[in-house]
């Protein structure tokens, strides 16, 4: 007998569970049936890939290094199954995406306009949340890809930079903070801020900014409505750090206004997906457009 993608499958998902019953509830089988498909395995192979423990499987040095192969086995067999599909015709099936809220907002509307209009027959279901429930949802592999701020650091993911896009110190025209000398934003003053709750990708950077500027932040209030937050920028007192391609149209709109800041901030964006499963034709056009159109919106 020899290796087999049953084999393969098995041993991965055993691996990114940490247990053989978390690895049979994922794959729909019985507890004993993968214990003994990994088994198997190790026999073919002719060493021990996982120590089995109490709580769970720990991979041996030999598990971890035959991880990546494994996953490259599965991500080529899936590409070759995408692309006997794709033989058939023009674009087609389930497409699950989700994207950050800050970049979604200023570029989503137009991008799945024009993607369903020339892809009638893509199933598309998006989500729009923050970094973290968004990698979480890929790593569970219920998204084809995510556009996250902060991604995870782990192998079970492919991620890539795709933007770097700068913050904004955006309030009301009404509200014009206080500046220096040289014209820029004086954060020695007391300001009053509008944050993204702790853990998302944005708040790290902003918090990061802060503590590095000294920044005297007098109130704030988290919250994690864009569209809320928009408004109370346009009528109060509060100021907040928002993604300019967010943005865009409430400041050509002059609704509400940016005032420049002495040292920049940037927040980079990254596409990732699972590493086992290759990139489908429809999320390889959907993600070719969206860079296209932030390549349109954001300088070089």
């Amino acid at each position: 007998m020899s290796m087999n993608l049953r084999h393969v499958t098995a041993f991965v998902v055993a691996y990114e569970e940490g247990s053989i019953n978390g690895a049979a509830d994922r794959l729909g089988l019985a507890q004993p049936t993968v214990s003994a498909i990994v088994r198997e395995l190790e026999q073919l192979m002719g060493v021990q890939l996982f120590e089995r423990l109490a709580r769970g499987v720990v991979p041996t040095p030999e598990g971890h290094t035959f991880y990546p192969h494994c996953v490259r086995i599965l991500a080529d067999v899936d590409h070759a199954k995408k692309a006997l599909q794709g033989e058939h015709g023009g674009l087609a099936g389930p497409l699950s995406i989700g994207i950050a809220p800050t970049i979604a907002k200023g570029l989503m509307p137009q991008l799945l306009t024009c993607y369903l209009a020339d892809f009638p027959d893509v199933q598309l279901r998006f989500s729009e949340a923050f970094s973290q429930r968004l990698s979480e949802w890929t790593l569970a592999g219920n998204l084809d890809f995510a556009i996250v701020a902060i991604p995870p650091v782990d192998r079970r993911l492919i991620t890539r930079k795709i933007v770097s896009d700068q913050l904004q110190f955006v309030h009301s025209n009404d509200h014009s903070p206080p500046r220096d000398a040289d014209g820029y934003v004086d954060f020695s003053r007391p300001i009053d801020l509008i944050l993204p709750s702790p853990g998302n990708g944005l708040r790290s950077t902003i918090d990061r900014y802060i503590h590095t500027n000294n920044l005297v932040v007098r109130h704030f209030i988290e919250m994690e409505g864009l569209h809320c937050q928009l408004e109370i920028l346009k009528k109060g007192r509060w100021a907040s750090f928002l993604p300019t391609m967010s943005i865009a149209q409430e400041l050509q709109r002059a609704e509400i206004v940016a005032s420049q800041m002495r040292e920049p901030m940037n927040l980079d964006f990254y596409l990732i997906h699972p590493a086992r499963r290759a990139i489908s034709p429809a999320a390889r056009e959907m993600v070719s457009r969206l860079e296209q159109l932030i390549a349109a919106r954001v300088p070089a």
